[in-house]
């Protein structure tokens, strides 16, 4: 987030508690060592994935299969 202001306007209120706001937010950042207190577990919005599994050797076959597909239809068409 960031606010633009030219050196010959005057900051407002709101704009100066935001920049508040971000220093204290950066401050305790850097005291924690990168740990907020107000970080989200976001463990439960992983129920999505539950139930997949990771790709198997034939992911391997498909991407090269397609792209001897994509290199033989180049070959037909630029070859005419």
């Amino acid at each position: 987030m960031g606010i633009l202001v030219e050196k010959d306007e005057e900051k407002s209120q709101l704009q100066e508690r935001i920049a508040a706001d971000l220093r204290e937010r950066a401050y305790r950042t850097s005291q924690n060592g990168g740990d907020d207190d107000d970080d989200v577990d976001l463990e439960e919005d992983s129920v999505y994935i539950e139930g997949t599994h990771k790709s198997r050797g034939s992911a391997i076959f498909w991407i090269v299969l397609v792209v001897l597909a994509l290199i033989a239809l180049g070959i037909i068409f630029f070859l005419k």
